[in-house]
């Protein structure tokens, strides 16, 4: 039997580590402020692929829910960010049309 989650068999070592970063950002005061500051220094001393460094970098809802990104610390993540509702449904909505 194959367990699956929502994009992919359960999750991916980069997964992981992306959900890692958001849950760090999302629950250390430290690591949200050095986040912050400079989010491609910050990404840069990761071990993600360029692809994943790029969607954290530029907030992509979607590429990151595609990477396999809990959706629950991706929804958490941008609150944090302070972005509307309807452009994080959208962004969702979009890549489950393709």
């Amino acid at each position: 039997m194959s367990a699956r989650n929502w994009v992919q068999d359960i999750p991916s070592q980069e997964a992981y580590a992306l959900d890692k970063i958001l849950f760090r950002v999302q629950h250390d005061r430290a690591e949200e402020v050095r986040f912050f500051a400079d989010p491609e220094q910050y990404i840069g001393a990761t071990n993600l692929s360029n692809e994943a460094r790029t969607a954290l970098a530029s907030t992509d809802v979607g590429k990151l829910y595609q990477l396999g990104v809990n959706p629950y610390l991706l929804r958490a993540y941008c609150l944090q960010l302070r972005m509307p509702e309807p452009d994080y449904l959208a962004a969702l909505r979009a890549v489950a049309e393709k």
